[in-house]
């Protein structure tokens, strides 16, 4: 239990650490286009390079934000389909989105370390590649999903993918090597 714990804790680490770092890749941040419409300007929310500030009310109406927030809703023009996905400005509280983002991580890097567990008897590579393959099984059931049914962008779903293939890969190697090794079969 002793190796679980502490295999979870840095592997934690490392994922928070992958997740933001990866963030500043092509495939993450960048590829949001940000764009304004408030009649309160929020510098401090909005302060991004390339962004698009319109006339308040010039997309939408008062209404949207009472039809739409906490909502994922099916937006339809003449000539377009969007899933908007709203939330209040406040939802991007820096320590609730960090603190958020840790379980997360610390969720993710508890059951790496639960199949690391395991898996004690299998060699290093074998352990790797189930990882890999594994990795490979969430990328494809996450974004594969979203690519089809939401129409999100491939060079971000395949950006992410990587980062989280990579990401599990990295943190389960580090655990493999030092923390819960592979036990000697000879």
């Amino acid at each position: 239990m002793k190796k679980i714990t502490i295999s979870t804790l840095v592997s934690t680490v490392i994922l928070f650490m992958w997740s933001g770092l990866t963030q500043m890749f092509p495939w993450g941040v960048p590829t949001a286009q940000t764009i304004t419409a408030q009649s309160l300007k929020q510098a401090e929310t909005f302060e991004v390079p390339n962004l698009i500030a319109l006339q308040p009310n010039s997309l939408t109406t008062d209404k949207f934000d009472e039809l739409f927030v906490d909502k994922i809703s099916v937006y339809s023009t003449d000539r377009t389909i969007s899933w908007v996905i709203a939330k209040p400005l406040n939802y991007y509280n820096i320590e609730a989105y960090f603190t958020k983002e840790i379980v997360t991580q610390f969720i993710v890097a508890l059951l790496l370390a639960l199949l690391l567990s395991i898996t004690t008897k299998l060699d290093n590579r074998a352990r790797i590649l189930l990882i890999g393959i594994s990795s490979i099984a969430a990328v494809t059931g996450i974004y594969g999903h979203m690519l089809n049914w939401w129409g999100m962008p491939t060079i971000y779903a395949l950006g992410a993918g990587i980062n989280l293939v990579f990401g599990w890969i990295i943190s389960s190697f580090v655990s493999i090597r030092f923390i819960i090794k592979t036990e000697d079969n000879g």
